[in-house]
This record gives C-alpha cells, structure tokens and sequence, in this order.
C-alpha cells in the first residue's frame, strides 16, 4: 500500500513539473545548394514543404548555402521552391549565396529573399525576430562581401549590435544563427570561422545565450561551450538522404539558472 502511495507522490510531482515546463520547437535547414537545373533537388524541396506541415514547427530557419551558385535566377528559383512552407521561415546568408566577385551583390540576393518572404522585410544581412515573448532569435552574417570563400568571419559592426541586443534583452533568451560554426563538428582549418576572439569574448559576457546554430560542414553534431551554450551543426539537405532537424527546447523559467538547465533535444528528420 505504501508503495503505491509512493509512486502516486512521485507521479504527481513529475506531472507539476511538466505542466510548468513550455517548448518552443523550430527547424532549420542547411546547405541546399539550389539550382535551377536540379530537379531532383526541386522534388526533395516540395516533400520538405509536406514534412514541415505535418511537424508543424513554430518557425523554420534555412542556415545558407541555399544556392550553389550566386545568380539571381538560382535565388529567384530557390525562393519559389520554398514559399509553399506556410509558417514563419528566416533566411541565413551562406558562403555560395551573394559575393560581388562571380555572383550577385548581398543587396540584390537580400531583395528577392524580401519579395517572396513576408517575414523578412527589412534588406538586412543580420536581422533578428522574436518568435515568442521569451526568446529573441538573431541571425547573423558571416559571409565574405567579394569573393566566394570557405572561411566564416563576423564582423566587428555585428558583434557590437549584438552586444547592445543581448544587454537590451538581457531577460530574454537568445537563439543564435549564421552558416559557419564558431564551435565546429570536426578539425578542418580550410573551413573554420577566423578571428574569433571578440565572438568567444561576448559569449562569455553573457548568460542569456541558449544555443548556437550553423551548417557548412555538411556534418550533424551537438556539442556543450565552457559557457554552457549549446553548438549545432546541421547536415547538408542536397545530400542523401535529404534532411533537417527539428530543435525542440524545453525550458522552466522558474527552476532554470543558466542555459545548462534548459533542455534541448534535436531530431533529425528524412524528408
């Protein structure tokens, strides 16, 4: 008798504690590399669209890279194949997408990304949206200006509006995007974001940092900073077998104290 007194106790308080807890759960979607005149890819973009609908995410982010080569057809197509998803959706600059070199200008790829999706509407490189009244979600740009390159950098200019939005909201909890990781999956200098000293130094002035999000290396991975910031690399969608993850965060405002307390599950999904 007393035993099922016990687990009745137990059950009870498991159940308090969940019903205080809240989720916020988003998808993110990296290194499309889109064009025209992959069709395969097209097909894999509509079955993406049905996936989503059926999860049913708060928000969608596609962390760049999203067309393979910078052109404002390939844009224009990559935006076409996506605006069928009918839920809010944020556009990451990648290292394929817009360099004045051989390809189109940040401005150019930034207004057609604004033409199609409702949710961007400022022409801004880095941007940030609040998704509810708890979280705020900045997306960053650490793509080259010029030239294609396979190295991440942020600017000075960004990370000092970061600080002022991480000091503004200091109550709230961030997200954080860009395409290159600052922690990443695997050693490979060729690929690695430079001049990270002012980025790692923010990181540590803070608290209110939950997690850090990228693609580039075509690699999952989940790893936990000195900070207790979580680090996630997303797969490359244009390879087999198609996929993105889905990031669900649990989180209890009354008994967390860091980022460390909030729980974070990400799922990889086939689409």
């Amino acid at each position: 008798m007393f035993k099922k007194f016990f687990i009745l106790i137990i059950t009870v308080f498991l159940l308090g504690n969940c019903a205080n807890a809240e989720v916020l759960e988003f998808a993110q979607v990296s290194d499309v590399h889109y064009t025209l005149e992959n069709k395969v890819l097209d097909r894999f973009l509509y079955f993406l669209s049905l996936s989503l609908k059926k999860n049913n995410p708060d928000f969608v982010v596609f962390l760049g890279d999203n067309v393979d080569k910078s052109s404002e057809v390939n844009v224009i197509g990559f935006m076409r194949a996506i605006h069928s998803i009918n839920m809010p959706y944020y556009v990451v600059l990648g290292k394929t997408d817009a360099h004045k070199l051989s390809g189109i200008e940040k401005e150019v790829y930034l207004d057609i990304v604004t033409t199609f999706n409702n949710n961007q509407k400022e022409n801004e490189p880095y941007y940030y949206f609040k998704p509810n009244s708890k979280f705020v979600c900045v997306v960053l740009d650490d793509s080259p200006d010029f030239a294609q390159s396979k190295h991440g950098e942020i600017s000075d200019e960004q990370l000092d509006w970061l600080d002022t939005l991480l000091t503004k909201y200091s109550n709230k909890m961030f997200l954080i995007f860009h395409h290159s990781p600052l922690l990443p999956p695997r050693v490979e200098y060729k690929l690695s974001m430079i001049n990270t000293e002012k980025y790692e130094n923010l990181l540590k002035k803070h608290k209110n940092i939950v997690l850090i999000s990228s693609g580039h290396y075509h690699q999952e991975a989940v790893q936990t900073d000195e900070n207790g910031i979580r680090h996630i690399s997303a797969p490359a969608f244009k390879d087999i077998p198609h996929s993105y993850q889905l990031i669900k965060i649990i989180y209890d405002e009354k008994t967390m104290k860091s980022p460390k307390d909030i729980e974070i599950n990400v799922t990889s999904v086939k689409v």
